[in-house]
């Protein structure tokens, strides 16, 4: 029987179940880039960093969860642009993330739905997502939900 996932907003006692999913992130990505390689007390300044989040009026930190279960996450916070630009402000999804076993399922889409729903109710109507270039399945889920690439960001390791 499928258990039936509900988004809503995260509270300090998900953070351990975020923490596992940020990690199952990370993890992810290091096997695509060793940049994303955690440190060994990664997990801690995590944790201290997605509480922060959690209780900011600028953030919404939002988990889908099927029963105690939490399947997913989505951090999102308003930033600003430089003071030279006439939109001040935008969204960005920091961290988006559904355990590999949910993933497929509508509820990346849901938890999107929710943060797209926050940023409008603080007057932000444009939001942006960082993509690694290794991640096809991220590049393909932001490609489906109506994102456009407009910024590259390039590096050297010297």
């Amino acid at each position: 029987m499928v258990r039936r996932v509900i988004i809503r907003k995260a509270v300090v006692e998900d953070v351990p179940s975020i923490l596992g999913l940020w990690k199952e992130l990370m993890d992810f990505h290091r096997e695509r880039d060793r940049l994303f390689s955690r440190s060994a007390t990664g997990h801690e300044g995590f944790a201290d960093f997605i509480t922060g989040h959690i209780s900011s009026e600028t953030s919404c930190v939002f988990v889908a969860a099927a029963g105690k279960d939490v399947v997913g996450y989505c951090l999102a916070f308003v930033e600003k642009y430089p003071p030279v630009l006439e939109i001040k402000e935008y969204g960005l999804v920091q961290d988006l993330a559904v355990t590999k076993k949910h993933r497929r399922s509508g509820i990346g889409k849901r938890l999107l739905k929710e943060a797209r729903s926050w940023f409008c109710e603080k007057g932000v109507h444009r939001v942006e997502a960082r993509v690694a270039k290794t991640n096809m399945i991220s590049i393909e889920f932001w490609a489906k939900m109506g994102f456009t690439p407009y910024l590259e960001t390039v590096f050297l390791e010297i």
